[in-house]
């Protein structure tokens, strides 16, 4: 059996339910591996190049912490929000690094729904957290739902379809003598490179979005987190979700082109964006 497994839709509760207890109580190994400072002010930045209204309220999904909104916040919005399945300890110390008045947490009542009224948001934006959305169409269901019309869809995400990923495996493999991800053996990077362009066709030639699901790294029926997105469930074929927010009847406004870290990168995701290692995405609701 090739890694990364394809979740069956049998296991998706299963899985879903052990994602949820892993996010309610993170290990310590997991805050770790929080990003630089420098990466949330740049996603505030380019949130801020988005949304230009400064009356907007802004809904942060999967914040992780309170250095997301803060870092929205400081761009003078009207309203930050941040939610997330924070634990009582967590929700009660991260609220106290909050210091300024726009921004405040919430946390989910209820699995999987977003806990506030429809079209309340101007923008809903994400940064790495559908690559760990089980019920992906239900979770994009609902920032359609809280979105207001003419609303941005600002989603930041590793594509682990990409082709990229599966060439950068090898080399760990053969020269680090590690694993990237979920690829332990060579085979399984040599067939990933297959698999990459096999899931892009699956959604060019269909006529709904196919959500491609992994199961994540466990151990005795739990998440077994060592490194990154050992908890990755959700391969995030970038066309999977342009399709679905084009049949919602949204905009496209960036698809990947026009960005990444290295010169190799920003030319391979101009050429080639539903294959760009990183998905940067931003999609329009049409007005009524």
């Amino acid at each position: 059996m090739l890694n990364p497994k394809i979740l069956k839709e049998i296991n998706f509760q299963e899985i879903n339910d052990a994602l949820i207890e892993f996010y309610s109580c993170r290990p310590r190994e997991y805050g770790i591996l929080e990003r630089p400072q420098k990466v949330y002010e740049n996603y505030a930045q380019f949130i801020s190049k988005i949304v230009k209204n400064k009356n907007s309220r802004i809904l942060d999904l999967g914040s992780g912490s309170w250095r997301i909104p803060l870092e929205i916040g400081k761009f003078a919005f009207s309203e930050v929000v941040g939610l997330d399945y924070f634990s009582d300890e967590e929700f009660e110390v991260y609220q106290k690094e909050i210091t300024i008045p726009n921004v405040r947490l919430e946390r989910y009542i209820i699995n999987g729904i977003i806990p506030f009224e429809n079209e309340t948001f101007d923008a809903v934006s994400s940064l790495c957290v559908l690559e760990h959305i089980v019920y992906v169409e239900e979770f994009l269901n609902e920032i359609d739902r809280v979105l207001k019309p003419g609303g941005y869809v600002i989603i930041h995400c590793p594509n682990w379809s990409g082709i990229n990923h599966f060439i950068t495996a090898c080399f760990h493999i053969i020269f680090k003598r590690d694993r990237l991800w979920q690829l332990y053996k060579l085979t399984d990077c040599l067939a990933g490179i297959f698999r990459s362009i096999l899931w892009y066709l699956k959604n060019l030639i269909s006529n709904k979005p196919k959500f491609i699901l992994i199961y994540p790294r466990m151990r005795n029926g739990k998440i077994h987190f060592e490194r990154s997105d050992d908890d990755a469930v959700h391969l995030c074929q970038p066309l999977s979700i342009k399709k679905y927010f084009k049949q919602k009847g949204y905009k496209t406004v960036i698809y990947n082109r026009g960005y990444g870290t290295t010169l190799y990168t920003y030319i391979f995701n101009w050429l080639f964006p539903s294959f760009a290692s990183t998905n940067v995405l931003v999609f329009q609701k049409q007005k009524k």
